[in-house]
């Protein structure tokens, strides 16, 4: 297989697309298959525009079309794909945005614009291609960015199927979502042993999930971290602390 160098967006590109989010939405609507625009549009203001290439090398990829954004299969191969590419990079690489802004607008153009349609909301770009609410919500809601970050939380090399909860969290990202905003979410053990017990609790009982659940059993871990007690609390630990708070809740609304 092929190598690539990897690339970084450069500042006063990204520092460009943020001052004109609504010109790059409108472009990004009128160009579903080619990101040629941008380099066009920049050669007007910047120099030897766009990326800046990087000395660390990645096997070449190539993303897989999905039918539109509901495609949760090849959501899935894509999230592996992309986690098995990128695996070997440094976490201040994964975490830059300056990296993300060349996956979305090179190597990704068009799939992360099927899987986030432009025109069924003005804020696609900012909120999901820009981190302009912050890096950790910037990695969890950038719309390839959480592709990564979702298999590296959820694979699970002591079962036989490492990605059944990557399969699961994709399946209905509700699951996930809360424990992803919080500031512990960068913890594996935290967020796999809460999908554990989520996953525990839809085996045994008969519910319909409800994203409030979701929003309260996050609280309830939070509490744990308020208490120092996740620092010596072990996934196991977590997956039944989660498990009875659940089966409390499906309880009382029973």
């Amino acid at each position: 297989m092929s190598k690539i160098h990897i690339k970084f967006m450069k500042d006063d590109v990204i520092e460009t697309l943020r001052s004109n989010i609504p010109f790059v939405t409108d472009k990004l609507r009128e160009n579903p298959t080619s990101s040629d625009w941008l380099s066009d549009w920049l050669t007007e203001m910047i120099e030897d525009n766009t990326f800046v290439t990087k000395k660390y090398e990645i096997d070449d990829f190539e993303l897989k079309m999905p039918k539109d954004e509901k495609d949760r299969s090849t959501d899935l191969e894509n999230s592996i794909l992309i986690y098995d590419t990128f695996k070997n990079l440094p976490m201040y690489v994964l975490t830059d945005e300056r990296f993300w802004g060349w996956v979305n607008f090179d190597k990704g153009y068009q799939v992360a614009l099927k899987y986030m349609p432009i025109e069924k909301s003005k804020s696609i770009f900012k909120d999901h291609w820009l981190f302009t609410q912050g890096v950790r919500r910037g990695l969890f809601f950038g719309v390839l960015s959480r592709c990564y970050f979702r298999v590296a939380l959820t694979k699970d090399e002591t079962l036989d199927d490492p990605y059944e909860y990557t399969r699961f969290v994709i399946e209905k990202p509700e699951r996930f979502r809360n424990l992803s905003w919080r500031s512990f979410s960068s913890e594996k053990k935290i967020v796999l042993g809460a999908l554990k017990a989520e996953k525990r609790i839809l085996n045994e009982f008969r519910i319909k999930e409800r994203s409030e659940y979701f929003t309260e059993l996050a609280k309830e871990i939070s509490k744990l971290g308020s208490v120092m007690l996740l620092d010596v609390m072990e996934e196991n630990d977590i997956e039944e602390y989660v498990y009875e708070k659940y089966k409390k809740m499906i309880e009382k609304d029973s």
